[in-house]
């Protein structure tokens, strides 16, 4: 699936390809680690170094390591294992950043309003702050709650899991696959990187639908990347739903999964809309290979 073709070359390997490049497989697997890499390593050496800091700055510090540590990845993988420039990445910096930025928080929080409010509405949950809020808003005023949310959004989650996913892995893909594989693709490999999350999760089987509701939610940031062309709609929405989901409601004991498979309904909807959207105003060729641009193939 990933250019895995080995030929009598000497310049050829298992892991190298013709042209003198990691093959593709490696490139995305190294990404992949690399991003645990980020979070383990950089985030949480910089706050344990920033632990004895007040929480919102600690916690601010390592969210500013997770980011910087992914920025060099990126950076790293693109200059000398893709040896292809950086904008091909999608982190353009233009007028559009902040409309595609507030759009994407809008869209996130009227998709994390609605599936919450199903949620509750069948009986699944309950309105209340959850526990993880709770707990933060005790320890913490609310300026400092609002900042420590916003940091782990954006920095932790948002901008980096962006950047690495429907940045580099989304366009390297993308040089090889048709469009409809590239968006497929890289949604699941998304969702397999959360089996080692649990999203509040308690059980094996709760965890691998975690991981399945993630995919989901790959999905629509993969439309996100698909109908803009940058990263700046997904991180907008990234970090808006990262901010309002769950947030808001108590699922009850032994809902979890009934309760995701709601909200993971509500994200494929959303990413079907917004690529229906575009689709209407500006076809895309599902079956042609982005190539470098990575955005869509446009009909003629």
């Amino acid at each position: 699936m990933f250019g895995m073709d080995i030929r009598s070359d000497t310049r050829s390997s298992v892991l190298r390809g013709q042209d003198g490049r990691p093959r593709l497989s490696a490139r995305i697997a190294l990404a992949w680690l690399g991003f645990f890499g980020c979070v383990l390593l950089i985030g949480g050496t910089v706050q344990a170094a920033a632990a004895r800091l007040p929480g919102v700055i600690s916690h601010s510090a390592a969210g500013l390591g997770v980011t910087a540590s992914a920025l060099g990845l990126v950076f790293v993988m693109r200059r000398h294992a893709d040896r292809r420039p950086w904008s091909g990445v999608g982190l353009t910096l233009n007028r559009a950043v902040v409309p595609h930025l507030v759009f994407g928080m809008v869209v996130a929080t009227t998709l994390a309003t609605v599936a919450a409010a199903v949620v509750v509405q069948v009986g699944l949950a309950d309105w209340a702050w959850s526990a993880e809020a709770t707990k933060t808003l005790a320890e913490q005023r609310l300026a400092s709650t609002i900042i420590t949310i916003a940091v782990s959004v954006l920095l932790v989650q948002g901008l980096p899991e962006e950047l690495v996913f429907r940045g580099y892995i989304f366009r390297n893909l993308g040089a090889t696959l048709p469009l409809w594989a590239v968006v497929a693709v890289s949604s699941l490999l998304f969702g397999s990187m959360h089996v080692f999350s649990s999203g509040g999760a308690t059980t094996l089987a709760e965890r691998a639908w975690y991981a399945v509701a993630m995919s989901g939610f790959g999905l629509m940031l993969a439309a996100c990347r698909t109908v803009s062309g940058t990263l700046w709609l997904g991180i907008g929405f990234h970090g808006g739903f990262d901010a309002c989901n769950g947030q808001f409601f108590v699922v009850h004991h032994g809902a979890f999964i009934p309760a995701w498979l709601i909200i993971l309904v509500v994200l494929i909807a959303g990413a079907a809309g917004m690529l229906a959207v575009r689709q209407w105003f500006v076809p895309l060729d599902w079956r042609a290979v982005p190539g470098d641009a990575c955005s869509g193939a446009v009909k003629s």
